[in-house]
């Protein structure tokens, strides 16, 4: 039976998350409450396992739950909702729910450590968000659903459009802005790519990230090579390796 957390009581796992975690700064912004999501514990009271469930499906382990109780926790996540679970090899070989023939295995570089950008970015006109320009954007409803509306969106994230005659061409969106950190989105529209839009859109971004004192995280799937080159022309070194464990809804 699952036990899920008040959300009013978050503040009673937050020290169960000492360790490090990919893609961290999307759960700092779940415990500080931008983003919307789920806390499942071993004890309402006095918890010392833990796992939380963001609305968006990425999923965090707490450092000290068991192998028996995160498999069997996740058994009954998975049978209402589709998952990526948040999973570091080095701390824990042993990957969930091996019997689950539809649990895929997707192996992830995330990066925190950059060196300066030693290739100028293409003249292109670039724009900071707006209002305006987020309603000409296809994917704004994928924005909409990770942060609950078009207002939320606009008041906790920043970034720049690359346009070109008024369209947007790429979107660089400092997202999950938590604790001195940001995680990088970038999104491009499919006719515009490798042409140059989305190195400079994420150039801009990455000045106002430092600008406003943050760290900048990139994170992305290694077959994705598209974004790997693109991390390591913005000097982007040392990925991480770690993995998202997907399960469908069961």
């Amino acid at each position: 039976m699952l036990l899920q957390l008040p959300e009013e009581n978050k503040n009673l796992i937050v020290g169960l998350f000492k360790k490090y975690q990919p893609n961290r700064s999307a759960l700092w912004t779940y415990f500080n409450g931008t983003l919307p999501g789920k806390t499942y514990v071993d004890n309402l009271t006095a918890p010392k396992k833990a796992i939380c469930v963001l609305d968006m499906s990425w999923v965090y382990i707490s450092d000290d739950a068991d192998f028996f109780w995160i498999e069997d926790t996740l058994r009954e996540i998975i049978k209402t909702k589709w998952i990526q679970v948040v999973w570091n090899t080095k701390e824990r070989p042993l990957l969930p729910l091996k019997e689950n023939e539809k649990r895929i295995v997707i192996p992830r570089f995330e990066y925190t450590r950059r060196n300066s950008v030693s290739e100028k970015p293409k003249n292109v006109e670039l724009a900071p968000f707006s209002e305006e320009l987020l309603e000409k954007l296809k994917w704004k409803d994928f924005h909409f659903s990770t942060y609950g509306s078009r207002e939320d969106f606009l008041k906790k994230t920043f970034g720049y459009y690359a346009l070109e005659n008024g369209e947007i061409c790429s979107e660089c969106e400092a997202a999950f802005i938590a604790n001195g950190f940001t995680e990088i989105g970038i999104i491009t529209e499919e006719s515009k790519r490798q042409k140059g839009y989305a190195f400079a859109a994420c150039v801009r971004t990455l000045e106002e990230i430092e600008k406003r004192g943050l760290k900048p995280i990139w994170a992305c799937d290694k077959e994705n090579t598209a974004s790997v080159k693109l991390a390591e022309k913005l000097g982007f070194v040392d990925p991480l390796e770690y993995d998202f464990v997907f399960f469908p809804q069961g």
